[in-house]
């Protein structure tokens, strides 16, 4: 993090395309670009790129590009009401409507790119439209016909953000806008997958733009709708002011407010998400960047002079903190400065600073994650430090009352949308628009500053789908690297978990969801390959026509002696990853406490155990989380935690070098969990990492706008399970197994039923997950869970979803 916080420019920035602004569309401003075509261009064949970052939900139509249909109606590419993705071809008999996939696009806290191409000439229906969401092809129906002419590049109106005939506007940020008379153009044209991380990212286009085509890039502040094409088809700007252009872009994406992360729909934002309005008491929201290391700046604006917290949240249990009439301050690992009195609070209230109830009061809030430090700003005068000694993962958070408006600046908007006279200070690394210079050394919250991830997700982990061939050898690639700890489950078929690793060899393997002792057979998983791995002619891996899937994790091979603990083990560590796979042989000595070395540099916050000889009939497999407490869970169970099985089994919670067990007569079954001379053992520590996995808890709200739970990275899998209620499912969501967002499809790891489809499940996005079911087994009202979650991509690299 050194790098981060010195004059050095960060890694990551150097290279590449880059993208300087775009614009702020607020749709209660009826903010748009509008330009009349003076002549006619191809109305068949087009096509229209840009970038987007959603502002407000549920306001209605998101409107990116329409035109007054010369024929009936109009034409338009929009997201819809419903937050799915359309785009609308109207004319004599409404000549089709182009419908994208089901998925719901409600991911505020980056940036999507769009891409349009129409060409009704083709022969074939499926070439005459297609939609490109993050370089992705997306499936469309109702194609228009052959040689069919669209109202898009008549002489008619045309809008950039607004809805045609109908008062809607868009609500967001803009940024790179292309379109493209004449030619029907593919992803490569406008972007590229990243070498490194895999996301799509963008790419300057190098082509013609025909004789209506335009490229806004809203360089020029006077001019919002100057058009740099060549072509000199510049736009109106209408309702939209120099403080409407934005540093935050598709190459820089900055903080906002987080409209999925709210304690209740009383707290509106607008302004792109850096203005929120509080109704019905205390209400508080969160911003769409997590803070866990380094030194970090923002700013917010008292518009109105009415009362609020302002400061930070634990990123853990996040569902108690964003619960109702909860404000900063008010819980636990939650720590906010009081507009009304000056007070700080943590729980309770301490003498601390001025108070800040003035219009235009500008409080600076700066963070040191590395040293736990809270400092508040009161329009530019240091109020002291706040609260130290902060240990958690932390998220801004801003905590309005009845009526009061705040309005926040991560560093792209110092004039705090249009409230102040901007001021242009910038970071130490030459990034943000400040309304006060911060303190030396603090950055703005964006993603040039975060600071480049420890690992590259998809070199630890991924997921990998497969049909079975029934052959006796079959290969499975696509993983990227030797896995070295695999599950497997079918899909189609009811057929037990298979949990594999290198350290007790492929052809020996574990079940999840039974009691059973390990098994070894030649027909399960014969060889860990360097791409993957390869199956026998076994139904649970390899059923001919029978859909699987498999999740991988990479630790460090067959493993070495480990001595850190009273017990020798034998390890498999990946410690960038924080993940290591443990084998030891149990000691038989009772009621004592024995430690073994699980080859790690950081506690564990989540341990797995299994006796590999042992088929009990009852709690085979034991869960250690830190969020739990003295307590343990079942992995093969669905029971809540129990107390009395960590006090005889564990003794005594995870350090940085080894865990403990303990064989205690006092439990009837005793030997099957830890510390008898007869039997093996295989035990499975993760922890952390910051931009790659998060073990972690939240409540449950038991409501459809669920708990948003942050992870600082786009999910690629996540394990949930509620440990406060019996009878509750571990259930396993991934990014492979579409139903997208948020009809899931569900695996769950004690059940060996197969997969299963469910409307309005979880939202996977940019920075974490959404519930959005009221459904007990992951978002019940007032139940707490525990989840482990591995990355797609980092918060850095990530696309919204």
């Amino acid at each position: 993090m050194s790098i981060l916080n010195s004059s050095i420019v960060p890694v990551g920035t150097t290279g590449g395309y880059t993208i300087d602004n775009s614009i702020r569309l607020n749709d209660d401003d009826s903010a748009y670009l509008s330009r009349t075509p003076s002549t006619a261009g191809n109305q068949k064949t087009w096509t229209f790129s840009c970038w987007l970052k959603r502002g407000n939900l549920g306001i209605g139509n998101f409107p990116l590009f329409s035109v007054n249909n010369p024929i009936q109606y109009y034409d338009a590419i929009r997201f819809d009401n419903g937050e799915t993705f359309s785009v609308i071809i109207e004319g004599a008999n409404y000549g089709g409507t182009t419908l994208t996939s089901g998925a719901l696009f409600r991911d505020t806290s980056a940036w999507y790119h769009i891409i349009v191409a129409m060409d009704t000439t083709q022969a074939t229906e499926a070439d005459r439209c297609k939609v490109y969401i993050n370089g992705v092809a997306e499936a469309v129906n109702n194609i228009p016909a052959l040689n069919y002419v669209t109202g898009v590049n008549s002489a008619q109106a045309h809008y950039v953000g607004k809805l045609t005939t109908y008062t809607e506007y868009a609500d967001g940020y803009l940024a790179e806008v292309n379109f493209v008379d004449g030619q029907a153009l593919t992803p490569s044209d406008f972007g590229e997958t990243d070498e490194d991380y895999g996301h799509w990212k963008a790419k300057k286009y190098a082509g013609t733009y025909g004789t209506n085509g335009f490229y806004l890039d809203f360089k020029n502040s006077g001019s919002l709708g100057n058009d740099v094409s060549g072509a000199g088809n510049n736009w109106t700007p209408n309702n939209l002011a120099a403080t409407d252009q934005m540093l935050d872009s598709p190459t820089n994406n900055f903080a906002t407010l987080n409209p999925l992360q709210r304690n209740s729909t009383n707290i509106t934002v607008s302004e792109g998400n850096l203005k929120s309005v509080g109704s019905g008491g205390w209400q508080t929201i969160g911003s769409s960047h997590g803070i866990s290391s380094g030194k970090w700046y923002w700013e917010v604006c008292n518009i109105n002079a009415g009362l609020a917290l302002v400061g930070v949240v634990d990123t853990n249990n996040v569902g108690a903190l964003f619960s109702s009439s909860v404000f900063v301050g008010n819980l636990a690992n939650s720590y906010g400065y009081y507009s009304g009195d000056g007070k700080k609070y943590n729980i309770t209230s301490t003498a601390y600073g001025a108070t800040w109830q003035t219009i235009g009061d500008i409080i600076g809030i700066a963070y040191d994650a590395d040293i736990g430090s809270l400092t508040f700003y009161k329009n530019n005068v240091s109020q002291g430090v706040a609260f130290t000694s902060l240990t958690n993962n932390v998220i801004p958070a801003f905590s309005p009352h009845t009526g009061v408006q705040l309005a926040a600046n991560f560093g792209q908007d110092s004039s705090f949308a249009g409230n102040k006279t901007s001021q242009g200070n910038a970071d130490d690394n030459g990034y943000g628009d400040f309304y006060y210079t911060p303190p030396t050394g603090f950055l703005a919250l964006c993603t040039q500053n975060l600071p480049e991830p420890t690992v590259v997700p998809s070199e630890h982990f991924n997921t990998v789908l497969y049909t079975g061939d029934g052959t006796a050898s079959h290969a499975v690639t696509g993983v990227g690297f030797q896995p070295d700890f695999l599950w497997i489950k079918s899909r189609s078929e009811v057929r037990s978990h298979q949990l594999l690793d290198a350290v007790r060899g492929a052809t020996n393997y574990l079940n999840s969801d039974t009691t059973n002792a390990e098994g070894t057979s030649t027909v399960t998983v014969t060889s860990f390959d360097s791409d993957g791995f390869t199956t026998g002619i076994g139904n649970a891996y390899n059923a001919s026509g029978q859909t699987f899937a498999s999740w991988n994790w990479k630790a460090n091979g067959a493993g070495v002696s480990n001595t850190d603990g009273s017990i020798t083990s034998t390890v498999s560590a990946n410690v960038d990853a924080g993940f290591s796979i443990v084998s030891y042989t149990g000691n038989a000595t009772t009621n004592t406490t024995f430690t073994v070395g699980h080859g790690l540099t950081e506690t564990p916050d989540l341990v797995i155990i299994k006796n590999r000889d042992w088929a009990s009939n009852v709690k085979a497999w034991e869960v250690w989380h830190k969020d739990i407490g003295n307590n343990l869970l079942a992995l093969d169970q669905t029971d809540a935690v129990s107390p009395g099985d960590y006090t005889y089994i564990m003794g005594a919670s995870p350090t940085a070098t080894t865990f403990s067990i303990r064989q205690d007569t006092a439990v009837s079954l005793a030997n099957r969990y830890r510390a008898n001379g007869v039997y093996d053992y295989i035990a499975y520590c993760f922890h952390s990492v910051e931009g790659y996995s998060k073990v972690g808890s939240y409540t449950g709200n038991g409501s459809t706008d669920g708990t948003f739970v942050h992870c600082g990275f786009r999910p690629a899998y996540v394990l949930i399970k509620c440990y406060t209620a019996s009878g509750e499912e571990w259930e396993m969501y991934d990014n492979e197994r579409l139903g997208y967002n948020p009809n899931n499809y569900r695996l769950n790891a004690h059940s060996s039923a197969s997969e299963g489809a469910y409307a309005n499940r979880v939202d996977i996005v940019s920075n974490g997950f959404k519930l959005r079911t009221t459904a007990n087994p992951i978002n019940g009202s007032g139940k707490s869970y525990i989840f482990i979650a591995f990355a797609e991509n980092p918060m850095k690299y990530s696309n919204a979803r």
